[in-house]
């Protein structure tokens, strides 16, 4: 069972990273989407991922408040932790990251959370 919930996580993450490895490789011209910001994005949010998992695994499925409770600390954890990414990354850089770049950031952002959602899903039922 954890093999097969665990599979869309992992598949999203090698996925992500080939598409940015080939992408890298053949546009180098001067580019606009900046993929080595977008596969650290993307290695964050599968660790966080697989951390959110694990608690969720742990958690007791017979209290429903505790899932909505670890639902929500799982968010509010991936928000600050990109926060304090986000704040590093604009103090030591100064070059903007682009609207492309934070654009493909924000939707894997979604693929990941609706997937971990998904996984509360299964565990309550």
């Amino acid at each position: 069972m954890t093999r097969k919930q665990i599979a869309p996580i992992l598949f999203l993450f090698v996925l992500i990273n080939s598409l940015l490895l080939v992408g890298n490789a053949y546009f180098t011209e001067p580019n606009f989407i900046k993929y080595k910001f977008i596969m650290v994005v993307n290695l964050m949010l599968f660790s966080l991922s697989i951390f959110n998992y694990i608690r969720l695994k742990k958690m007791d499925d017979k209290n429903p408040h505790a899932m909505i409770r670890s639902v929500m600390v799982g968010t509010l954890l991936k928000m600050l932790i990109f926060a304090g990414a986000a704040l590093a990354y604009a103090t030591q850089t100064k070059t903007p990251v682009g609207m492309a770049t934070l654009l493909i950031s924000m939707v894997l952002y979604l693929i990941y959370t609706w997937l971990e959602i998904r996984w509360t899903q299964i565990k309550k039922s």
